[in-house]
This record gives C-alpha cells, structure tokens and sequence, in this order.
C-alpha cells in the first residue's frame, strides 16, 4: 500500500446551524485515482472546499503529505502542491488558450514574471512551459481564438491543463464530466489517465459511474454529510449503505425491486 498523499481525519462542517459534513475520515494514496462519490446534497463539494482552503472544518483536520493544512489558506496550499479544477468552467473566456494556461502559473512566479509571459515575449520561460505542456498533451492553440470560441471538451481539458501548471502532486476534480457527451467524455478520460501516468494523484467528484468506474479503482461515498463506503469499487455494489442511499432499498430487496 502506498503512503496517503492526502488523509482526512474526522472532518465536520456546519453553515448556520445546519450540518453540512459529520466526522469525516479517509485517505487517498499516493499516486491514486480516488473517487468520491454520493448524491447531490451529501457534502462532496464541502468537503472540497475544505480541502483546497475555502473553508475552514469546524472539527478535525486534514493532512497534505503529512503536514496539518488547517489554518493554510487556499493560495498556499497551491503552491505546497494542492490544485482544483472547478465543475463550472473557470476559464477566462476573453483569453487564448495560451494566455489562461499560463495563468495557471501564477503560484510560482511573482506579479511582475506574470507580465511577461502575458505579454506573449517569445522569451518567456512561462510562455515556453505552457506552450511544451500544451502540445506534449496533444492540445492545440487554437491561435487567433479565444477559449469560449472552443468546444465545452476542449475547454475542460485546458482546465486541467491550467490547473497541472502549478505543478501539483494532488489534483482535486470537481465534476470533470459534467455536461460531456458519450465521446467528449472517453476523450477526457484517456486524457486523465495520461495526466496520472506523469505521476499525479487524483482526488474526483463525479456521477457519471461508468466513467469513474474505467478511471478509478478506489472509491469513497458520503451521504448527509457522513462517509458510508470507502474501499474498492469493484465492492461497491455490494455495499447494503450504498444501494439505500443512491436505490432506496436495502441489499437483500435490490433483486426484487430490479428484476
């Protein structure tokens, strides 16, 4: 078994009362591609913001590479190797695919190396980094164009693209496949599974089970804010929790109800 890379240790969250995550606990190895999984409502995006630094837990801690994060705001945790793509696109779509790949860089280099590489210079270390990331990916320029002129598959994968150029180990997908069709989702899968081969570990959200179940072997379920499975998913189906929370029926009923 691999080291954890990331390890939640009983994680709560409220907003106004109301709580949102209760006493949640797992870990991601390093070098994994982990899914966390549950229905809408269950807390995956909290716990999310959690980890990444927009919100603090009320209790518990989480642990990046064994180092306590609590207290670390999201732009430092960025630049210790923590990095999230969003479920809405978060591009700047006035841009060239270019100019919002190289933003991505904007944990490494300060304000003033920023300017120059936005100024296209064709000396630009931060210029010549996106461009290699960009083609060693097989993602074109689309020279002349801005990214809202691209399709919604291209655009996601220049996300992870801007995301991987703060050179991350731990990855945090919120949604990858949301709005994909059956072809643009393929694409971005073998594209994830490339962007893991280079060594980085993925923690992703996700409903679309067919495409978390030809990326991941690890998966983590919530529901009302509580972890109710964490093992592999080839089990999955197997958990009586799980088929109550996504079916509504227990395990031993699932046949009858099915048949």
């Amino acid at each position: 078994m691999s080291e954890p890379i990331l390890n939640l240790s009983r994680i709560s969250k409220s907003f106004g009362g109301v709580g949102v995550l209760n006493d949640v606990s797992f870990h991601v190895e390093k070098g994994a591609r982990h899914a966390l999984i549950g229905p809408n409502g269950a807390g995956k995006t909290t716990l999310f913001n959690v980890i990444s630094g927009i919100h603090e837990p009320d209790k518990g801690k989480v642990f990046f590479e064994g180092k306590d994060l609590n207290g670390v705001p999201s732009r430092k945790r960025i630049k210790r190797g923590l990095s999230r793509s969003f479920q809405n696109i978060r591009l700047m779509p006035h841009l060239s695919v270019l100019e919002n790949v190289m933003l991505g860089q904007h944990s490494r280099y300060a304000f003033l190396d920023m300017i120059k590489p936005l100024s296209l210079s064709s000396r630009s270390t931060g210029k010549t980094e996106a461009i290699e990331t960009l083609r060693s990916f097989n993602i074109d320029l689309h020279k002349g164009q801005t990214v809202s002129s691209l399709p919604y598959g291209i655009r996601k994968k220049i996300e992870v693209v801007r995301a991987l150029m703060a050179q991350p180990r731990l990855l945090l997908l919120d949604e990858p496949a949301a709005g994909l069709n059956t072809a643009e989702t393929n694409s971005l899968r073998d594209f994830l599974l490339e962007v893991s081969d280079r060594g980085i570990t993925f923690l992703l959200v996700d409903h679309d089970m067919p495409f978390i179940n030809s990326l991941c072997k690890k998966v983590s379920v919530m529901n009302f804010g509580q972890l109710i499975y964490d093992g592999a998913i080839k089990d999955l189906k197997k958990d009586k929790k799980v088929l109550e929370a996504y079916l509504g029926v227990d395990g031993e009923n699932y046949g009858e109800a099915h048949a």
